[in-house]
């Protein structure tokens, strides 16, 4: 008898922010040493952006950058850019 085997590929469903939602994250304690930086940036105010860590840090911990949801963040390109962790 053989074996039937499932993989089940999970989804991140990451939390999205508009840039007015990011702007007073980095007005909270946790962000306030390390503010998030916005990149290609829309001018679109309904614009959802996804944080993700970068290979920068500091004394004041990690740097993160809001990329839009939609951007391709497995792009060589992006990723080079940004200088992105994954």
């Amino acid at each position: 008898m053989g074996f039937i085997y499932i993989y089940i590929i999970p989804t991140m469903d990451y939390n999205k922010y508009t840039k007015s939602e990011i702007n007073s994250l980095n007005n909270t304690p946790t962000w306030i040493g390390s503010p998030i930086k916005i990149g290609e940036k829309k001018e679109n105010n309904d614009q959802k952006y996804v944080l993700h860590a970068t290979g920068d840090a500091d004394m004041n911990g990690r740097k993160y950058i809001a990329l839009p949801s939609k951007c391709d963040v497995s792009d060589p390109t992006i990723k080079r850019k940004y200088n992105l962790m994954w």
